[in-house]
């Protein structure tokens, strides 16, 4: 069977678990043992390393976001050549819906370790491509130690990296990196504003949410005019920058608008710019930038994910080389 075919063959069988949905818990657990014998079969045919390099990201179901991803994986197996690399989302809706529409075809991370622990892999490597130690970066952090508990894999050598914005240093180099990008805009007098996700409070583990503040505060150091707002942050919402970016002074004048985020996918394209019409959809940061009196019009959206920074990407890259260099999360010990 050629690749090409092997991806079809994937792809229909994926298509058909998701549209068999069933509350009968019998027949959900029927389709969860096929998809897994999958997901084992894709990464037997695949191996050819004795290490395993899996990348996690939340996820998202817009096309440009796609090749986002193929962009980051390309990095990694540059950086990484002796490691066989698989991809994956931690939001099931996303894997759901492209399914669903017969698109891309991915797994969650669980089933990928329990595949990679399967075919044999005696080292493990797992990048969150997550921007923040949130919530999503606990998930995977559990994912990880339920599977090195797992008796048949434990001996198994694990090693994790960082989100993009684990360390004030990191956060640091974001902020100089994206002023680069848009030192031309707030030297003119002009506001730059970020959005990034958030938790809420009730999901803020690792204290996540610190990076946001963190952020604003290296970006304004550099320039007055850059503000970091969330969708998901209680007391950091778009209505909350406005009241900080009035306190300094930007009280009038032109918003540049864009993601503080790996790809930009629905958040971007509707929470921030409110569609692709010229009439900026109600409750997006466009519309409500307008009707605050700013100059926001949609050429004013910058739909590029911090994905699409090379320089960025380079900083997950290093995240997970240092996690080498460091003693590894799992030591293949009982």
């Amino acid at each position: 069977m050629t690749k090409w075919a092997w991806v079809a063959l994937v792809a229909m069988v994926s298509i058909a678990f998701s549209a068999c949905s069933s509350d009968d818990p019998k027949k959900k657990e029927e389709n969860k043992f096929k998809e897994q014998t999958v997901v084992n079969e894709i990464v037997a045919k695949q191996k050819k390393h004795d290490k395993a390099l899996l990348l996690i990201a939340f996820g998202s179901t817009w096309e440009e976001p796609q090749k986002t991803f193929g962009k980051m994986q390309e990095a990694f197996k540059k950086a990484f050549p002796d490691m066989d690399l698989y991809f994956s989302f931690t939001s099931t809706i996303c894997i759901n819906k492209l399914r669903a529409e017969g698109k891309q075809v991915y797994y969650r991370p669980q089933q990928w370790l329990t595949a990679i622990g399967e075919a044999g892999y005696k080292e493990v490597n797992v990048q969150s491509l997550h921007i923040v130690p949130g919530e999503e970066y606990l998930e995977i952090q559990t994912e990880i130690k339920n599977f090195h508990f797992t008796p048949e894999y434990g001996k198994i050598v694990v090693y994790a990296g960082a989100p993009l914005l684990a360390e004030k240093e990191d956060v640091e180099e974001v902020a100089k990196i994206l002023h680069a990008e848009y030192k031309d805009k707030v030297e003119a007098g002009n506001i730059v504003a970020f959005m990034g996700h958030g938790n809420p409070e009730t999901h803020n583990y690792g204290n996540g949410n610190s990076r946001y503040l963190w952020i604003e505060e290296a970006l304004q150091k550099l320039n007055a005019h850059y503000y970091v707002s969330t969708v998901d942050m209680e007391n950091n919402f778009v209505a909350d920058m406005w009241k900080r970016m009035e306190a300094k002074g930007d009280k009038t004048g032109t918003v540049y608008c864009a993601p503080l985020m790996s790809v930009a996918g629905d958040h971007a394209n509707n929470d921030m710019t409110g569609g692709r019409n010229a009439k900026a959809e109600e409750d997006s940061w466009r519309d409500f930038f307008t009707q605050k009196g700013y100059n926001c019009p949609l050429g004013n959206c910058n739909l590029i994910g911090l994905g699409d920074y090379p320089q960025i990407v380079d900083i997950w890259v290093r995240h997970l080389q240092e996690a080498r260099k460091a003693e590894p999360m799992y030591d293949g010990k009982e």
